[in-house]
């Protein structure tokens, strides 16, 4: 019998012949939009896109280098011992206090407001609906603040303002003065809300509400949602009197989703664990595991790990770096230049912005309202223009499809990137047809961009010949 083979070709398994396929077979089509019919579509390999999106953030060019790395094991040698020296790089950035911790474990600000929310829970809380969390929403992601407290059956009051205002300070004095007076040792063991609220484009005024507490004698932890604000606008633990601070690792810090982060204070590192050992001795499990800050607090002490991302742990090492060889108050400068040119560029056009005072206005996201009359089709088509045409993403207002959009400056992002960011968002409006000015607004944006741009001297790194 003779054997037959058959020869094995990898032609359409090599990326580069799966590309060179999808062209002779004309399978590249321009996008199906109406706005694109009447246009020539060009086909760039080599433009990237300007990602203006509050996250993942824009990245630097050394964060992205190491936005793939070897894989490596949670638990070999010298593992701890990098992963609590990042986390402690960490704890500098946002200036926590002495004595506190840093926790990091799989997952996102998501889990992070779960574990937050989740805590302090104690044996009195069971068939209980006294109010044990106050949660401030003032846009979308506040208001999952509140979705998660109330999903995770905590007695939570909810208190509102307008998207586009700061904290509703009244209502929430109110709640605190009429906790102290009807129960000696208060009820209410968190006041949670956002220091930036990345869906309305404010940044709140934290430090009210710290002074409150403390002028009311309030026990309430202080526990602040800091995702899109660490890393691109100042924020102290310490100065602010926060004494639970979340965070994630691809915002602000640069790095690709992967790592969820609570900072904690020794005063609620206290309150934990006291918590934690009223329900062991009331023989009362808490309806969690694995986002259990008691149980993080544990494996911490007891081998500095808990469920690490060792990948996401190199990017954000070498994010910690980048920023700190820039300086933080240059990068939090770069985040204010890059807010200034959108706000200049969506004023002159005719636009408004979210934030109804300017004091609130965030050097993170800029929120534009799109005008009266214009809503989520036009919105919709003004971002899809500006993807299709001008290689920007940005993104529109979550929960909010009529409101406008969102211009991002977290993370990487320099003058150059918001200013050309700016010009093709003015543009995609005009052809959109809405009623703007936009060679006013790019004017105005140019010459912010003048007053703010500096000498740039790149970082030496590694290059793509891995010099």
């Amino acid at each position: 019998m003779t054997n037959k083979t058959t020869k094995q070709t990898s032609e359409l398994i090599s990326p580069l012949s799966g590309l060179r396929r999808l062209i002779e077979t004309n399978q590249l089509d321009s996008p199906n939009d109406d706005f694109l019919n009447d246009k020539s579509a060009v086909w760039s390999p080599h433009n990237k896109i300007i990602n203006v999106t509050p996250g993942p953030a824009f990245g630097s060019e050394l964060v992205n280098q190491f936005s793939s790395t070897q894989t490596r094991g949670m638990r070999g040698p010298g593992a701890a011992d990098f992963f609590t020296a990042v986390r402690q790089e960490y704890a500098k950035l946002v200036d926590m206090p002495e004595g506190g911790l840093p926790f990091f474990f799989t997952g996102s600000g998501t889990a992070a407001t779960e574990a937050a929310a989740s805590a302090l829970y104690t044996p009195d809380e069971l068939k209980s609906k006294k109010t044990v969390i106050i949660t401030l929403e003032i846009g979308c992601f506040s208001n999952a603040m509140g979705n998660c407290a109330e999903n995770l059956s905590r007695g939570v009051k909810r208190l509102t303002s307008e998207i586009g205002e700061d904290f509703p300070f009244d209502q929430c004095r109110e709640l605190l003065e009429k906790d102290l007076k009807e129960n000696p040792e208060a009820n209410i063991k968190m006041v949670m809300g956002p220091h930036n609220e990345t869906g309305a484009g404010v940044t709140a005024s934290v430090q009210k509400i710290r002074d409150m507490l403390d002028e009311l004698n309030h026990p309430a932890l202080l526990v602040i949602d800091g995702i899109s604000s660490i890393g691109s606008i100042p924020l102290s633990m310490k100065e602010l009197g926060i004494d639970m601070l979340l965070g994630c690792s691809q915002k602000g810090l640069m790095g690709t989703p992967g790592i969820g982060m609570i900072t904690i204070s020794p005063k609620a590192l206290k309150r934990i664990i006291e918590s934690e050992q009223q329900m062991q001795d009331a023989g009362l499990k808490k309806g969690q595991h694995y986002l259990n800050l008691a149980k993080m607090i544990e494996a911490m002490e007891a081998t500095g790990l808990h469920t690490e991302t060792p990948g996401n742990y190199a990017q954000l090492a070498v994010a910690l770096d980048s920023m700190a060889i820039e300086g933080y108050d240059r990068v939090f400068e770069r985040h204010a230049d890059c807010s200034s040119i959108y706000r200049a560029a969506a004023k002159a056009a005719g636009f408004k912005l979210v934030a109804k005072e300017e004091h609130l206005e965030s050097n993170a996201v800029t929120a534009v309202k799109a005008p009266e009359g214009y809503g989520e089709k036009e919105i919709t088509e003004v971002l899809r223009i500006m993807y299709n045409k001008h290689a920007v993403e940005a993104a529109a207002i979550p929960g909010y499809p009529d409101m406008g959009w969102r211009l991002c400056a977290t993370g990487g992002i320099q003058p150059q990137h918001a200013l050309f960011a700016s010009i093709a968002f003015l543009q995609s409006a005009e052809e959109a047809g809405l009623p703007i000015d936009s060679e006013k607004g790019i004017f105005a944006a140019s010459k912010a961009y003048a007053e703010v741009v500096r000498y740039h001297r790149p970082l030496p790194g590694i290059d793509m010949y891995g010099r």
